[in-house]
């Protein structure tokens, strides 16, 4: 389901100035490529993916349509930081998943650790938590105009996958100077 619709905000003292908006459709025009700017600073690359009618996804990290190996339970408590080892922790655990220590060295199950990926850990999810929590403009209530989409679960039937879209190559374009603004160091690029 579509959540929501956020535009960029176009003026003065920042990167999106009309100018800027005005030389990235002059650059899509002509390379029917977006415009991006590189971050004097890289630590996070965004990559972006052609999706025809649906925009372009965009994934923290390259793509990829497989979780890892799941761990074990206790494996995967040890690495959330999610205390199990006493009486009270145990319970806590019996209440959140519904087994108790003598399944921890099971490994979780795949139900869960696709679900999980699908809406936490996946690159598709993880884009979505960190541009969630971005700054890139208002809420639109239409979809006019350059924009990134949030969806929850919207591709078909039994789909738990969080995910954000770009609008079109101008919608990119605008993101990467959004994040230049805001001191982000964050690239965008083309998924493989």
């Amino acid at each position: 389901m579509l959540q929501s619709r956020r535009g960029f905000l176009i003026g003065a003292g920042s990167l999106l100035t009309a100018a800027f908006v005005a030389d990235a459709r002059s650059f899509i025009r002509r390379t029917s490529r977006p415009l991006l700017a590189s971050p004097t600073q890289v630590t996070q690359t965004l990559h972006w993916y052609d999706c025809d009618d649906d925009g372009y996804l965009l994934t923290l990290g390259p793509w990829t349509m497989e979780p890892p190996p799941a761990p074990t339970w206790r494996e995967f408590f040890i690495s959330e930081g999610i205390p199990h080892q006493t009486e009270a922790e145990a319970e806590r655990i019996w209440d959140r998943y519904g087994f108790g220590p003598e399944d921890y060295d099971k490994t979780v199950s795949e139900d869960y650790w696709w679900d999980r990926f699908e809406m936490q850990d996946g690159p598709w999810a993880k884009a979505y938590s960190l541009l969630r929590a971005v700054d890139v403009g208002p809420r639109l209530q239409s979809a006019r105009g350059p924009l990134l989409e949030f969806h929850e679960g919207d591709c078909h039937p039994g789909d738990n996958m969080f995910r954000v879209t770009a609008r079109d190559e101008l919608s990119l374009s605008l993101l990467q100077a959004r994040l230049i603004d805001l001191s982000m160091p964050i690239k965008v690029v083309e998924g493989d």
